[in-house]
């Protein structure tokens, strides 16, 4: 831990001291891009909510807002805990809906990606971009990753004790295996019509990684880094790779090593450093700006603050 710490800060302090470099149009451009794919996946989760629960009215305002709050709470907590906030703000505006319903519908929202990351990093690692078999624990040690590369089998049994209780919680809050089956494949439904879930979902998300690359070949230009197409693809790789283990807010620390490593020769460490701390910090300070926002607006009226009306006065004794 002492060491990843350490690492970081050179990180850090190599971003400090490029600041002042860093081009504020590429910045903005880079910025106004990520905010794009962001709404763009908001959109096509909004159309697997619609699949899931045709009956309810779906808002592209509120799920937009709940997918907004969720990512800006995922940019400074670890282990994906702003899918939380999704689901919670999502089901407010869907009360009719179970929780089963929603939950499965983020499966099906990551579905195309699994694709995607799976290719990138495949590219990556058959490219040699990214580091591979026991080269991985020298190159990322001195961040969190060694802790899985040695206890990996111990980390995928918790991991399958955990699955295991969770499904079992799930299973015993419904009270009947079929109705909870049956809520799950609500939040699935749009997997069954191929055609409605290439027009309405695989269509927006494309467009958003294409804006996901375009933004990180700007983040790339903003801190002075040559920067072409493939370059753009091979830091969506390293960040595909820095969020399958989500123990750290956005990833922080392999992504930063990965980095590194992918662009040895391409640029110093001090400037691949910058780069890469200066893109979490931008992306970070975004998000969690617009998702405090978003929770602020759509909790303006939380149920604990309700006021409880006052009790109607009784009927008046009669006089004597």
């Amino acid at each position: 831990m002492v060491r990843s710490l350490e690492s970081f800060w050179d990180a850090v302090t190599a971003f400090g001291q490029n600041i002042t470099e860093v081009s504020l149009t590429a910045l903005a451009i880079a910025l106004a891009l990520h905010l794009t794919n962001l709404l763009l996946r908001a959109t096509a989760w909004r159309n697997i909510l619609r699949a899931a629960a045709p009956e309810e009215q779906v808002r592209w305002r509120s799920v937009a807002g709940a997918y907004l709050a969720g990512v800006g709470v995922n940019a400074v907590v670890p282990a994906r805990g702003g899918d939380l906030m999704k689901i919670y703000l999502v089901h407010r505006t869907m009360p009719r809906t179970a929780y089963t319903t929603i939950v499965t519908s983020l499966l099906a929202e990551t579905a195309f990606d699994a694709v995607v990351g799976t290719i990138l990093i495949g590219i990556a690692l058959a490219t040699g971009m990214l580091p591979l078999g026991t080269d991985i624990t020298s190159q990322l040690n001195a961040f969190e990753w060694s802790l899985f590369a040695d206890h990996g089998r111990a980390f995928l049994l918790v991991l399958a004790v955990l699955l295991i209780a969770i499904g079992l919680f799930l299973g015993w809050i419904e009270h009947h295996v079929t109705q909870f089956w049956d809520r799950v494949r609500h939040g699935l439904a749009i997997l069954t019509q191929p055609r409605r879930y290439l027009r309405e979902v695989v269509s927006f998300q494309a467009i958003g990684w294409c804006c996901r690359a375009a933004s990180l070949v700007f983040f790339l230009r903003a801190f002075h880094i040559p920067a072409s197409v493939w370059d753009g693809v091979l830091a969506l790789s390293a960040n595909s790779v820095a969020t399958l283990m989500p123990v750290t807010p956005g990833g922080v620390g392999p992504q930063q090593a990965l980095l590194v490593y992918m662009f040895d020769g391409v640029a110093s460490r001090s400037a691949v450093l910058s780069f890469s701390v200066g893109m979490q910090v931008a992306i970070t300070l975004m998000t969690g700006l617009i998702g405090a926002l978003c929770i602020a607006v759509m909790l303006r009226r939380l149920p604990w603050k309700a006021k409880v009306p006052a009790p109607e006065p009784g009927p008046r004794p009669a006089e004597q």
